[in-house]
């Protein structure tokens, strides 16, 4: 067993946590990771000090809580990342607001890698991530290799990060993740998937229609990541048509099934279609980086 090990976690504040019912669900978050991760680092992007928040979580001698000014998305988790190494971590993980992790989920991946039970080529492990509304059936498999993931909760090697060219930051918000996994994979190393142990997230909004009797449903997109999504996947697919053209495949179908159904269920799907308009224009003119100042991340 590796008990020389050093797991440690970043919580990234994107939003403010209000009022006692909050602050409630946000500290039950926590816990679900809190225990036994060897610290917390508490990034608070949203330019106000969460002082209500700091009274609650002072009590907890592994949290670490620093103010800092977002750069976005992709900076943000890169700055995390970046100050684990600087902590002499074997593993980071990068959570948000909203999410949890599920039936010790967190311990137990964190065990698994103490008890070498992963190659030393494997570069990320993630859990499966499960909306709070979906169900999650338990399989005989329980881990397998994939092509990519979210980075929000998985297990990251500190060690095999440093090999690499690090997130790509022109990206600004989303994609720099899956970009990530298919740079490690290029160099040799494997993301792989636990697919008994859930992160759930509940940052999402669902969605209904009603069409000849029949009753549909889907999940909304914000109008920003919409936009970055769509340009970043360009820029995606042409970095590694060459590397991996299935998971091209696979992720243009993906991304066909999204606008279906934004198309479907979304009552300003107009909104949504000139922006993904821009995203192409934007792309065919070389744009990266910031592309609205109202971007949140």
């Amino acid at each position: 067993m590796r008990e020389d090990l050093k797991f440690v976690t970043y919580l990234l504040l994107n939003k403010r946590i209000e009022g006692v019912e909050k602050i409630n669900e946000f500290v039950e978050e926590l816990l679900t990771y809190l225990p036994n991760t060897d610290k917390l680092y508490i990034f608070n992007y949203t330019a106000n000090t969460q002082k209500n928040l700091l009274d609650v979580l002072i009590s907890y001698k592994n949290i670490e809580y620093v103010d800092l000014d977002s750069k976005g998305q992709v900076v943000n988790y890169k700055n995390a990342v970046e100050h684990a190494i600087t902590q002499n971590a074997d593993y980071a993980t990068i959570i948000e607001p909203g999410y949890f992790y599920e039936d010790d989920s967190y311990k137990t991946i964190k065990r698994k890698i103490m008890f070498d039970e992963f190659s030393d080529k494997t570069a990320i492990i993630t859990p499966i991530p499960v909306y709070t509304c979906e169900s999650k059936n338990d399989t005989k498999e329980e881990k397998r290799t994939i092509k990519g993931c979210n980075l929000t909760g998985a297990f990251i090697n500190l060690h095999i990060y440093k090999q690499t060219k690090g997130f790509y930051t022109p990206y600004y918000q989303t994609t720099f993740d899956y970009d990530y996994c298919l740079m490690v994979r290029q160099m040799g190393y494997d993301v792989v998937l636990m697919n008994n142990l859930v992160l759930r997230n509940k940052n999402y909004k669902p969605l209904y229609k009603t069409f000849l009797w029949h009753s549909y449903s889907g999940y909304g997109r914000d109008l920003y990541n919409v936009y970055y999504e769509t340009r970043n996947r360009l820029y995606l697919w042409e970095k590694y048509k060459k590397f991996d053209p299935e998971y091209i495949k696979i992720d243009k179908k993906q991304q066909s099934l999204e606008f279906r159904e934004m198309r479907l269920f979304e009552k300003h799907f107009r909104e949504k279609r000139q922006i993904i308009n821009q995203a192409r224009l934007d792309y065919k003119l070389g744009k990266m980086g910031q592309a609205f100042k109202e971007s949140k991340f």
